[in-house]
């Protein structure tokens, strides 16, 4: 009996996990630095990843020169990244930002009520939304298997009529 009380949980607690297929939730996401807050429904019409990244997460210092990367190399083609502060300090996330700068827009997520709606399991989360706000595809974790895939999808994506 206690088996099935605990594989319902985690069917149930699952059910909610953001997957492709599902629609980007439309949360509106404190800014890390003085500007405006980073309204995920703005970024309908462009391929967008939204990327969960914390000072604490080594395969972040991988992935956060990559995604700039690959944001300098598509922006103009309509690509857009937004990366998602989990640090509960600012002050973390600014000295991480020192050794490894990025161009793209940066939120705060110190409260997880991003993190929340779209159901983060592992650091760096990441989702490759297309231009109809569609979750295209979901990357846990960090890899140099994820870089190279990621561009293919990227560039896919891009290629899609809006």
């Amino acid at each position: 009996m206690q088996r099935l009380a605990w594989a319902a949980l985690f069917v149930a607690h699952s059910a909610f996990a953001l997957e492709a297929g599902d629609k980007l939730p439309e949360v509106t996401i404190p800014a890390l630095r003085d500007s405006a807050p980073v309204a995920l429904a703005g970024f309908r019409g462009r391929v967008t990843y939204v990327d969960f990244w914390a000072s604490w997460c080594v395969p972040c210092r991988e992935s956060m020169p990559l995604l700039d990367t690959l944001y300098k190399r598509h922006r103009d083609a309509g690509f857009a990244v937004v990366g998602v502060n989990k640090d509960v300090s600012a002050a973390d996330a600014e000295r991480f930002l020192k050794r490894v700068a990025v161009s793209f827009p940066l939120a705060a997520d110190a409260k997880d009520a991003a993190a929340r709606a779209f159901d983060v399991k592992a650091m760096p989360s990441g989702y490759l939304v297309d231009r109809k706000g569609v979750v295209r595809r979901v990357h846990r974790g960090f890899t140099a298997e994820t870089a190279a895939s990621l561009e293919r999808e990227i560039e896919s994506l891009l290629k899609e009529s809006p």
